[in-house]
């Protein structure tokens, strides 16, 4: 008998141990998680808050922006979840407010505000233009040379240079007299002189 009240009595003391240390657990949880991920050509992010207190009364509350616009404002108990969507062109920044009602002024860390960055999901692709240089090639065929069998004599000819006679640069002076006068004179002299000469003949002849 009285091995079994000994055994009732450590069988109560290790449940009461328990069930305080099991109580505590959750008042000092406060799980904030947040996935961020790509949905196709979209961006997400899974806000996941976990093992908040629970209690009449009072409630938590949970603030979701995305690029300074508010997306959620809602109360929730112990957990909270949900995935939030955006256009994946574009790398996001997510703000998340959390405040939990058992530390109003965040003096225990469970009441803050987080900040989680998506990346852009969609894959741009850069289109690549290539230019082509078309150079026109200049094909240059050189005739072969060719030998001759004998060589030519050379002939050079000399050209001497004309003399030009350069004028007189004063000439005589033009009188206007002409060569017909004397000639006519001479002519006159020439037949008076023989006219002469046969009368002088023609007197000797008679004399004789």
């Amino acid at each position: 008998m009285q091995f079994a009240r000994v055994g009732a009595l450590v069988g109560a003391a290790v449940a009461a141990v328990a069930a305080t240390v099991f109580a505590a657990v959750p008042a000092s949880a406060h799980t904030p998680i947040f996935t961020p991920g790509c949905d196709g050509e979209k961006s997400t992010l899974t806000v996941h808050l976990k093992d908040y207190q629970v209690k009449d009364g009072k409630t938590n509350t949970v603030v979701v922006s995305v690029d300074g616009k508010e997306l959620k404002s809602a109360e929730f108990g112990r957990e909270y979840k949900e995935t939030f969507t955006e256009p994946g062109d574009v790398k996001h920044t997510f703000a998340v407010k959390v405040k939990a009602w058992d530390d109003p002024s965040g003096d225990k860390g469970w009441t803050k505000e987080y900040s989680t960055e998506v990346a852009a999901c969609v894959k741009v692709v850069t289109s690549t233009t290539t230019t082509t240089t078309t150079v026109d090639a200049t094909t240059t065929t050189t005739a072969p040379e060719t030998t001759p069998e004998s060589s030519a004599p050379v002939t050079t000819t000399t050209s001497a240079a004309a003399v030009v006679v350069a004028g007189d640069a004063n000439p005589l002076a033009n009188t206007g007299a002409s060569i017909a006068i004397p000639l006519v004179i001479g002519l006159v002299l020439l037949g008076g002189g023989a006219a002469l000469l046969i009368v002088l003949r023609k007197r000797a002849a008679n004399n004789n």
